[in-house]
């Protein structure tokens, strides 16, 4: 039933993964067509500005004077005014003097424009003057019934609706209302005529026209392709991380407890430490024993992902006994020339175990003068506390075997622990480390308010900061460990780094 469920999410997953990726790439190419849009709308902006401030007091000095009069000054202007090939006055609702041409009588509606009350443009297929050119329109309002027309050529728009050819679209098109349109291929459409399917219409903030926008074929096809791609890929590692998952989740239990039974038989289980010192001076006054496996096919193995199955397991006794004969045997034979503090995780479980006093008295007999065992247990380990426990506890106690409560905080915080036990040390979380840095160092100066009452030390666990350093003994917390310090390292390598600081 396990495997079948496995298969219908891994299956649920790489079609979730294949439909947001067809997602994705529809947004991704709605987001490129709006890129090409504004970059297109603003090129026309910056053409319609242009033609409307240039000299435009100036040309509106001049309309409403006769031409005889002005129009040698009007076709001077017009060379000073970028993309416009003629200017024309206005006067009530015709032009009657151009800089091409002189003097002339049109009616300002053959340029699909009225005299209005301000600023129009329009979008024409050609003039009367030169057939077969668009052009675009642009009537500036001066006064009253007078203005001046602009007439812009086609080809400025159509180089800027070029722009977006280039980077992927299949149609750019620039729509005046009531007008027409103008694609960048120079064909003109009358505002009329039924209207192109365009995927993306970006309208202009200042002038009144829209760029309609379509992306070709072979952009639309390539970003599908990229994200299903990308999909595919996503789909594939979710399914292995499913597949890890029901792996570690869902195979038979014995599988897991016998790969640890075999990996203790062909050593690939091994101890590394991490010291642990005095925030006075920085000094080395104990180590952590760490559990470490290295498998031979999947390499280095978390603890995380097999010990809390060992720990409601028959392994837990052979597990425990491995690392606390390792660790006493590696410190003992390196570091024997000062006193040492070696501490052991072990789990509530360990202390109900019949040998389990005979096992620790065996081992601290082999320590140097100087050297203490610490067994540290985590809160939630005393939740299933029972009678042997407590006989356990005292019993180790009373052969100079020390306590720490671990990742103090973290489970139920329950002070009624450190009444009922004779612990030794206490084990401040890294989650609780971590927030001294931003000055909220309250928590941990309570914590070792408390340990004073009930005569425990302090411990902070991952340290990694300087500041947090400082700030840990500021707030009066005498040990501490972290990478700030030193990582997890071999009992050679700590003790070759002990040597190397002793005889500096």
């Amino acid at each position: 039933m396990s495997l079948l469920l496995c298969v219908v999410c891994g299956a649920a997953v790489m079609l979730a993964a294949i439909m947001f990726s067809e997602h994705m790439a529809t947004v991704k190419i709605a987001d490129h067509e709006q890129i090409i849009g504004r970059d297109v709308v603003q090129s026309v902006d910056r053409i319609l500005d242009s033609v409307s401030s240039l000299r435009r007091n100036e040309l509106a000095a001049l309309a409403g004077k006769p031409c005889s009069q002005v129009g040698a000054l009007l076709a001077d202007l017009e060379t000073y005014l970028r993309y416009v090939r003629a200017v024309a006055l206005v006067s009530g609702d015709r032009l009657y003097c151009s800089s091409a041409l002189g003097r002339i009588d049109v009616p300002l509606s053959n340029y699909s424009l009225s005299i209005g009350r301000g600023d129009s443009i329009g979008l024409l297929a050609q003039t009367r003057y030169q057939p077969g050119v668009p052009v675009l329109v642009v009537f500036n309002r001066t006064a009253p019934g007078a203005g001046v027309l602009s007439i812009v050529e086609g080809d400025y728009l159509m180089n800027a609706l070029a722009h977006g050819l280039r980077y992927g679209a299949q149609t750019v098109s620039i729509s005046v209302a009531n007008t027409g349109r103008l694609d960048a291929r120079g064909t003109f459409t009358p505002a009329s005529a039924p209207p192109d399917a365009y995927t993306t219409r970006i309208e202009s903030l200042k002038w009144p026209f829209e760029v309609l926008v379509s992306p070709s074929e072979g952009f639309v096809s390539g970003m599908h392709w990229k994200y299903r791609v990308a999909g595919l890929t996503l789909g594939l590692l979710l399914d292995a991380l499913l597949a890890a998952g029901y792996l570690l989740t869902f195979a038979p239990r014995r599988l897991l407890l016998k790969a640890v039974r075999q990996a203790l038989e062909r050593n690939e289980f091994h101890v590394v430490y991490q010291p642990i010192i005095e925030t006075s001076n920085r000094s080395l006054v104990g180590v952590e024993a760490l559990l470490r496996w290295h498998h031979p096919k999947w390499g280095p193995i978390s603890p995380a992902s097999f010990m809390e199955e060992v720990e409601s397991s028959d392994m837990l006794g052979p597990v425990t006994q491995f690392v606390m004969r390792t660790a006493v045997a590696e410190m003992a034979q390196r570091l024997v020339a000062i006193p040492l503090r070696i501490a052991v995780n072990v789990a509530s479980r360990d202390l109900e175990r019949r040998d389990f006093v005979a096992q620790v008295q065996a081992l601290t007999a082999r320590l140097p003068a100087g050297v203490t065992l610490v067994l540290e247990l985590t809160e939630r380990f005393f939740l299933r506390e029972s009678g042997r426990t407590a006989a356990t506890f005292n019993a180790l106690k009373a052969k100079g075997v020390k306590f720490a409560i671990d990742d103090f905080g973290t489970q139920h915080s329950n002070l009624e622990l450190l009444g009922r036990f004779q612990f030794d040390y206490v084990k401040i979380d890294r989650q609780f480390v971590s927030q001294v840095d931003r000055g909220d160092a309250q928590l941990i100066r309570g914590i070792v308010s408390v340990a004073k009452h009930y005569g425990l030390q302090v411990i902070a666990e991952g340290v990694e900061t300087e500041s947090q350093h400082l700030a840990l003994r500021a707030a009066g917390v005498p040990f501490a460990q972290g990478y700030l310090y030193q990582r997890p390292v071999t009992a050679e390598q700590l003790a070759q780094q002990h040597c190397e600081v002793t005889t500096s």
